[in-house]
């Protein structure tokens, strides 16, 4: 919520015209607050700006610091927000990537068992063909071997099936380690790089704003060598011409007062012309109490009282 400010207020001149430091700082808070209520920003002269202005100096710049610090900030957010889309975009593909290894893996697997099972019946068959052809009988698949050699041949035909299954399921294991493994590493060099990425866009980022800031800086530092003022407080400088000027105007004050009392010393009375100078009526006699006074006043100001 804005603060408060005149609404039909000329704050510039206002500004423009007083050199005292607390009320400049006043009008500059009141006329930042009109710019943003107004939405004036870019539309008239900055508080930078006319924090410079005096009455005969008054450097043009449009109030568009803050707007322009938003717009690059801007530019800033949507570059940090499209490398995000692209980091998840890529996470992504990496995730689809590994479920699709998986899922090859899966189906090589299943296909590879199907065959086990054929080549392991196949190997029965062609053992009870071979025992059949030297008479020998092997007896039912689920009854005890009728001879040795049956014994022989069921034992090894298990253990090769059993065997196969094993290298099976361990090539099946160690595929989808291999997967997961290459994932997890894309996604750490993809992390990697993002993050690296991001503290050196932070780095551009607070570099130009450090840029910005000595520019900005180095500005009001030239402007108030011109003017006298920075950022609406006066300078050093500024302060030591006002003094010198001040005492110029006190040191004519005095001689034009010495001299109205002279004619008046003089004249033995008050001339028309030296009464506002003396502020004492014209016509004032030198016999009078205020003629006392005037002296011990003088004497008073020359010393450096003042009176």
């Amino acid at each position: 919520m804005a603060g408060y400010y005149q609404k039909d207020f000329d704050y510039s001149e206002a500004i423009a015209n007083t050199s005292d430091t607390g009320k400049r700082q006043q009008l500059l808070a009141e006329r930042q607050n009109k710019i943003d209520a107004e939405g004036l920003s870019g539309k008239v002269a900055s508080n930078d700006a006319v924090s410079t202005w005096t009455s005969g100096y008054r450097p043009y710049s449009s109030s568009s610091t803050r707007a322009g610090s938003l717009t690059v900030n801007g530019l800033y957010d949507a570059a940090e927000r499209a490398r995000l889309q692209r980091f998840e975009a890529e996470r992504k593909r990496i995730q689809q990537r590994l479920q699709g290894s998986l899922s090859s893996i899966d189906s090589d697997y299943r296909a590879a068992m199907t065959q086990t099972d054929i080549n392991a019946r196949k190997s029965v068959i062609g053992n009870e063909e071979k025992l059949a052809a030297l008479g020998l009988n092997m007896g039912a698949r689920t009854d005890a071997a009728t001879s040795g050699a049956a014994e022989t041949s069921r034992i090894a035909v298990d253990n090769q099936y059993r065997g196969d299954l094993n290298a099976l399921g361990n090539a099946r294991l160690s595929a989808r380690a291999a997967a997961q493994a290459e994932a997890a590493d894309r996604e750490a060099a993809l992390s990697s790089g993002y993050y690296q990425s991001e503290s050196d866009a932070a780095l551009t980022r607070a570099q130009a704003a450090l840029q910005q800031y000595n520019a900005d800086r180095d500005y009001s530092l030239s402007v108030a060598g011109l003017t006298g003022f920075l950022n609406g407080t006066p300078t050093l400088g500024w302060r030591e011409y006002q003094t010198g000027q001040d005492a110029a105007l006190s040191d004519r004050q005095t001689q034009a007062y010495e001299q109205a009392f002279n004619r008046w010393k003089t004249y033995g009375y008050v001339l028309q012309s030296d009464a506002a100078t003396l502020g004492v009526p014209a016509g004032t006699p030198t016999a009078d109490a205020s003629y006392k006074n005037a002296s011990l006043s003088l004497q008073r100001w020359k010393a450096g009282y003042g009176y």
